[in-house]
């Protein structure tokens, strides 16, 4: 009963199209559009990458040019519009920027870099002289290599695979860690990557992590992570923060409705990031 009443409110929430794509994943199909919702938003980025031509148009990232090929894992979450707006995660572009110039940061790790938003926006627009990029998933790697390449940045990062502590310690030596920000979006596997082992050589840097608590479950690992962390820096929760469609001229042209599903970044719920700042 209780499977049944989950697939009704699936469709109660989501609606009809929803609910056929939730079954044709089931057995394996893949489909290209989850929802109408979803569908909209993968038309939008479409238009207003042809409004701007791949570049962002305003914010602390602006002039950066950005693939087509952007959205993470094949287009799945359709955020190219707030990115070319440049008001993607802007609350985490300020407090980069913040904890850059209060603190003289130079270098900068991005594990979970994706297609490089972050990462090069920040670099072409010279914030950090170096920035060791990492991400798990090949196809997104060849898009950030191509967006370095669009950006004339491929001389200032250097591109890994899986987030590895080691290989950073292999790049930058302990006086460049300690004017180095981390910045993590991992889906979760924080919990596992930041541990008593490897926390010596990072306690004087500074550590920006997208909090993926609920989703991980095991948390007797997330209790061990927040333990060290409090041990070693203070924190600060950095929460989402409003954005306004009508601060646009570039889409004035288009519907409220769209208009405002042009601010959305495709999260399943409110999230929040970690801001950690090492102990004096």
């Amino acid at each position: 009963m209780n499977y049944f009443r989950k697939i009704y409110l699936k469709y109660d929430h989501r609606g009809f199209g929803y609910l056929v794509h939730y079954f044709l994943k089931k057995i394996g199909f893949k489909t290209r559009y989850s929802s109408f919702i979803h569908k909209k938003k993968s038309y939008l980025d479409n238009k207003i990458f042809d409004l701007t031509n791949g570049i962002v148009r305003a914010g602390l990232y602006k002039s950066l040019k950005l693939s087509k090929d952007q959205n993470w894992k094949n287009l799945i979450d359709c955020d190219l519009s707030p990115k070319l707006l440049g008001i993607y995660e802007e609350q985490v572009q300020n407090k980069i920027v913040q904890l850059k110039k209060d603190h003289d940061l130079k270098y900068l790790v991005n594990f979970g870099s994706g297609e490089g938003y972050h990462a090069i926006g920040l670099l072409k627009n010279n914030y950090f002289e170096k920035c060791l990029c990492f991400e798990i998933d090949k196809n997104t790697r060849e898009i950030l290599k191509k967006n370095s390449k669009l950006n004339n940045v491929e001389n200032k990062i250097k591109i890994f695979n899986e987030a590895n502590f080691n290989l950073v310690f292999k790049e930058l030596n302990h006086d460049q860690i300690k004017k180095t920000l981390f910045l993590v979006d991992i889906e979760g596997y924080e919990f596992s990557l930041y541990n008593s082992d490897n926390l010596n050589f990072i306690k004087e840097s500074f550590h920006l992590i997208e909090n993926h608590e609920d989703y991980f479950r095991d948390k007797k690992k997330v209790s061990e992570f927040y333990k060290i962390m409090s041990n070693n820096f203070s924190c600060e929760k950095l929460k989402n923060t409003g954005r306004n469609p009508f601060d646009f001229d570039e889409i004035k042209f288009l519907p409220d409705d769209e208009r405002w599903l042009m601010m959305s970044e495709g999260r399943p719920c409110e999230m929040n990031w970690l801001v950690y700042k090492p102990n004096k």
